[in-house]
């Protein structure tokens, strides 16, 4: 049992429900389910983890499993996301569908035993169109897209937890870094705000 990285887990896996039900209950139905599958598969994989966490050593699998599918399904629905919320978009069923066919895609690929060896380079290009949304939104005047430049920051900083091992153990960094950025897309999902 690892008290500190149960507590960790379940501050995201609680932050992640918390955002969803705060900050994107209101907001068109395909809109919020590409939200729901990126902020609760993120979760999910931290409530298993808390599970495993607590010495039950037969979740190992699963909890990898829902890594990598948080990591490719859910990044694919929050850059879609991000996209309909910086552009003022209502996401259309084709849209929609098309994007978690595509996630699903990638996980089930990233699943074989010798493609796993790439499955960081998703959230990390994930993060990168995250930015670039983000940074062409800034140039429009859109204050939302300082909040997911710094929700992409800290997405960032969650990927390079092993480098913080001297602060804290990486899966807290991991947890805590990744809470904070949920946070940040919630709040880009205020209402607009134009700079002046």
């Amino acid at each position: 049992m690892i008290f500190s990285h149960i507590l960790s887990g379940s501050i995201l896996a609680g932050a992640g429900i918390g955002v969803f039900w705060h900050y994107f209950g209101r907001i068109a139905l395909f809109n919020r389910l590409l939200w729901g599958f990126f902020l609760l598969t993120t979760s999910l994989a931290a409530l298993i983890g808390v599970i495993h966490f607590t010495g039950n050593e037969s979740l190992e699998p699963l909890h990898r499993s829902m890594i990598i599918l948080s990591d490719t399904l859910g990044v694919v629905c929050a850059v879609t996301a991000v996209y309909a919320l910086l552009n003022q978009r209502v996401l259309s069923l084709i849209t929609f569908v098309s994007t978690i066919l595509f996630g699903l895609f990638l996980f089930i690929n990233l699943l074989m035993p010798g493609v796993q060896v790439f499955t960081p380079i998703v959230p990390s290009l994930g993060i990168l169109v995250l930015m670039l949304l983000a940074v062409f939104s800034l140039l429009q005047r859109n204050k939302r897209g300082l909040w997911v430049v710094l929700a992409a920051m800290m997405m960032g900083l969650a990927t390079k937890a092993d480098s913080f091992n001297s602060i804290m153990h990486p899966t807290d960094f991991y947890h805590y870094a990744t809470t904070l950025a949920l946070w940040f897309f919630g709040k880009a999902a205020q209402p607009r705000i134009s700079i002046r």
